[in-house]
């Protein structure tokens, strides 16, 4: 009803999946969200075109539903059957740089990039999620935990997003994290941004809106940036 007021055309549901290490964010009846999100589709069809989608960790459970789009995504390190979070709390993080990599914060976000280099060939997405979702809580430009414009770091950005390339070119630029009040700025970090330029891939707008009130956060930044980066076209998805 607020996309509907604020005049937007179309309307794209992403439940996260259940997944591993997923927890309380996950989807809990992935069959009573899609019968309702299918619901709202018919019955708005007259005013919103509206999608039905998924967001489907690296680690989410076998789902045989027919969506209109996935967004692949991961979130969580696996490692020797514990897993470490990225996106719960700067606490959280902080609580795995210093058991994984002994406080080396660098260090982590390269092995985030390990796994996220797979997130396309394992989901099977038509959209990349948050492909630099461990710099939720590194201080907006600050650097809290490591250096986003260090070689390293970036060598494994780069690694991560050419493997990905490989089977999706669709990139979501991501205004989330700023609708909960820890970015200024939307997803990737510009270096991230250039990288994917480079590397031939293009870029979407998903505000990952957990609230109605930031259904449209961020998107004249996310506009701003993806210009200065090089990006000509906004690719946008069309359910005929």
């Amino acid at each position: 009803l607020e996309a509907i007021r604020l005049g937007v055309d179309a309307l794209g549901f992403s439940g996260h999946s259940p997944a591993g290490g997923c927890g309380d964010y996950a989807l809990k009846d992935v069959q009573g969200y899609y019968e309702c999100v299918s619901r709202l589709k018919d019955k708005y069809s007259d005013k919103i075109n509206i999608l039905l989608g998924i967001e489907r960790d690296i680690y989410a459970y076998d789902d045989n539903h027919d969506y209109d789009f996935v967004i692949g995504a991961f979130h969580n390190l696996l490692i020797d059957g514990k897993f470490f979070h990225t996106d719960r709390s700067p606490e959280v993080l902080k609580e795995g740089i210093d058991e994984l990599c002994g406080g080396d914060g660098e260090a982590f976000a390269i092995r985030y990039y390990d796994f996220v280099k797979d997130v396309a060939r394992i989901t099977g997405c038509d959209i990349i999620a948050h492909c630099d979702l461990v710099t939720k809580f590194n201080g907006d430009g600050e650097n809290k935990f490591f250096d986003v414009r260090s070689e390293a770091y970036l060598a494994a950005a780069r690694e991560a997003i050419e493997e990905n390339i490989k089977y999706c070119k669709l990139f979501e630029i991501n205004s989330g994290a700023m609708g909960r009040g820890w970015r200024k700025t939307p997803y990737p970090d510009s270096a991230i941004l250039d990288i994917i330029h480079d590397a031939g891939g293009k870029v979407t707008f998903g505000a990952d809106s957990h609230a109605k009130e930031t259904l449209l956060l961020g998107f004249d930044q996310a506009e701003e940036l993806a210009k200065k980066h090089g990006f000509g076209n906004l690719t946008r998805l069309e359910i005929k």
